[in-house]
């Protein structure tokens, strides 16, 4: 064991060096913490500082610490299977932005189940409210990130043909109407007992399919990876390598693969 004038020395140069203009040498600091498991306590007693470089390193050490912690959790839920296909939508939202008001976004999805509830839960119903509501899936941006986030796809009513059926899923579950969510021709659709299939990206249509028809039942960690892999991508294209790194780590732990071996280098040791 260390002892705690060590400790204390360790400690202070570890402040010193997150204070550094150089934020490659304060990102090394800011992972000492975490690794040391002296984030929290460094978080209390500094987040008030009177140093502002300071105090928004010390912000910076808080965002990456509630993104950890949300990782873990979404992973340990998603292991006991304990949480529905809407919930892990919303957690998703909160590993990109831990900022987001999940809290508002479900009241939303509610206000719509109420809504469908007192005209009576039927799929074209269902439709035909997704439609009112203007939620539609755009035709061009594919790669826009908010495409895949609950949030955003509240507020704008664009949004990938994941997400979107996650939401209709959500609102018609709600209001005692209880759909799947499938893969179609290459597309993500909603289909219920009867064969009645919905399909956000051509307006939400309608149309009557054999069961014995191509389409592929959906799993809670089918849709998830569909939507995590999409974030990976976007962070690709544009560059943000710590969301590449973060993404690109959730789906080597949702598909049981060491991060080193999923990835291509630089990220990992995959050859491509």
């Amino acid at each position: 064991m260390i002892p705690d004038k060590a400790n204390g020395n360790s400690l202070s140069a570890l402040i010193t060096l997150l204070q550094d203009e150089d934020l490659k040498v304060a990102s090394l600091a800011m992972e000492q913490f975490l690794n040391l498991g002296l984030a929290e306590e460094t978080i209390a007693e500094f987040q008030e500082s009177q140093d502002p470089r300071l105090r928004q390193r010390i912000h910076q050490l808080s965002g990456i610490l509630t993104r950890r912690r949300a990782r873990q959790t979404f992973l340990e839920a998603v292991a006991n299977e304990g949480i529905t296909i809407w919930e892990g939508i919303l957690r998703i939202n909160v590993l990109y932005d831990p900022q987001c008001n999940r809290t508002q976004v479900d009241e939303y999805v509610q206000s719509l189940a109420a809504k469908l509830e007192t005209q009576g839960a039927t799929g074209p119903r269902l439709a035909a409210l997704m439609r009112e509501a203007e939620f539609m899936v755009p035709d061009e941006d594919t790669l826009d990130v908010e495409l895949y986030l609950a949030d955003c796809v509240v507020e704008t009513k664009y949004g990938s043909p994941a997400v979107l059926c996650a939401i209709a899923q959500a609102v018609g579950q709600q209001a005692g109407w209880n759909p799947s969510i499938v893969l179609h021709e290459g597309r993500f659709c909603l289909i219920d007992r009867h064969g009645l299939l919905i399909d956000p990206s051509e307006g939400w249509h309608l149309s009557r399919i054999d069961t014995q028809a191509k389409i592929h039942p959906c799993s809670r960690k089918d849709i998830w990876l569909g939507v995590l892999s999409q974030l990976f991508l976007v962070s690709l294209v544009e560059g943000h390598l710590r969301d590449l790194y973060h993404f690109g780590d959730l789906l080597s732990s949702l598909n049981n693969t060491p991060f080193e071996e999923a990835l291509p280098y630089p990220l990992g040791k995959s050859k491509l």
